[in-house]
C-alpha cells in the first residue's frame, strides 16, 4: 500500500509536470505514442502531408459520386479508412528495410553471420508480434472499409429508385401501389 506521504509527493511532482511550451514541442509530443499509425486518432501523420490525403479523398469522392450528408460522410470514412490501409504496407515495409539496413551494416562490420542474413523470412520471425499486430489491424480496416462501401452503394442505390420514382410520378407514369385496386372495392 502507498504511504499518504508517497501519495502527496506524486501529486506535487505532478503539478510541476506540464509538459511542453511551445507550439514546436507541442506539435511533436502527439507522435510519441504512434507506433504504426493504425489506430492513430488524425488522418494525416508526421510522415504523409494533408495535400495528399486530400488528393486521395477527392478521387474517391470523384469515384463514387456522394449526394447528400449521408453518402458525403461514408466517402469520407472510406477516405479514411483507405488511407489508414495504405499506411498499413508501408508499416511494414518500413520495418523489414530498417531491419535489412542494421543487418547489411553488421555485416559490413562483422562480416557473415548466419543472425544477421537478408533474407524476408527470417526478419518476418524477428518481427512476428509486430506482423501479427498489424496484420490483425489491417483486417479490421479492411473490413470496415468494405462494410462501409456496401453501405454507401445501397443508400445510392435506395436514392437511385427514389430519384426514378420521383421522375416516373412528374411524367405520370407512376403506377398505383400493388393492391390498391383491391382497397377501392
Amino acid at each position: 500500500m502507498t504511504s499518504e506521504a508517497k501519495i502527496r509527493a506524486n501529486r506535487l511532482n505532478a503539478l510541476k509536470s506540464t509538459g511542453p511550451k511551445t507550439a514546436r514541442g507541442k506539435s511533436m509530443m502527439w507522435r510519441n505514442a504512434v507506433t504504426h499509425g493504425m489506430t492513430a486518432t488524425r488522418v494525416v501523420l508526421f510522415d504523409e502531408t494533408k495535400a495528399d490525403f486530400e488528393k486521395f479523398y477527392a478521387g474517391l469522392a470523384q469515384d463514387f459520386a456522394p449526394e447528400g450528408t449521408a453518402e458525403c460522410a461514408l466517402v469520407e470514412r472510406i477516405a479514411m479508412l483507405a488511407w489508414r490501409l495504405r499506411r498499413a504496407s508501408r508499416a511494414e515495409a518500413a520495418m523489414l528495410n530498417g531491419e535489412a539496413k542494421m543487418r547489411r551494416a553488421r555485416l559490413a562490420v562483422d562480416g557473415p553471420h548466419p543472425l544477421y542474413q537478408i533474407d524476408t523470412s527470417i526478419m518476418f520471425d524477428r518481427f512476428i508480434h509486430e506482423m501479427d499486430t498489424l496484420t490483425r489491424y489491417e483486417v479490421s480496416i479492411d473490413r470496415q472499409l468494405n462494410r462501409a462501401i456496401v453501405l454507401l452503394e445501397r443508400l445510392q442505390v435506395q436514392r437511385s429508385r427514389r430519384d426514378e420514382r420521383v421522375e416516373e410520378a412528374r411524367e405520370g407514369r407512376l403506377l398505383p401501389p400493388p393492391g390498391a385496386d383491391a382497397q377501392k372495392s
